[in-house]
């Protein structure tokens, strides 16, 4: 894979991970966990890119991670932390869907600390492809 593309897709996972600092710092809490969520699908996608895996527009993270497994087996230490935040792709995105969920400040620093830690993961695999 063209080494361009996958750093693209990292950068943005660092971009999203910084928009969740600051949807923290607004107290924007389900903001903050859709951006968590976006930042670990990217972090997670740009690995399998790296390995010159086809991507597909999903955005599952617990799918995602376990492809990531199948490739690398240290994978393995993010699947419950990934599992967390799951839901918050489209419970945090729909006023309807996320009525029964309670976005709170501590939800939204557990799912930043979630994609900080697969961030910096994949990162250093990424440093030693």
């Amino acid at each position: 894979m063209n080494n361009n593309v996958v750093s693209s897709w990292i950068d943005k996972a660092e971009d999203d991970l910084k928009w969740t600092k600051s949807n923290i710092k607004e107290k924007v809490w389900y903001g903050a966990c859709f951006t968590a969520h976006q930042s670990v699908e990217k972090s997670l996608k740009s690995f399998l890119l790296s390995k010159n895996k086809a991507i597909n527009k999903i955005h599952d993270l617990s799918a995602l991670v376990e492809r990531c497994k199948e490739i690398d087996s240290d994978f393995e230490e993010l699947v419950d932390n990934v599992i967390l935040i799951s839901d918050y792709y489209i419970n945090s995105r729909y006023p309807d869907a996320g009525d029964f969920f309670d976005y709170s400040k501590e939800n939204s620093i557990e799912a930043y600390e979630v994609a900080k830690e697969v961030f910096e993961f994949v990162s250093k695999k990424l440093k030693g492809s």
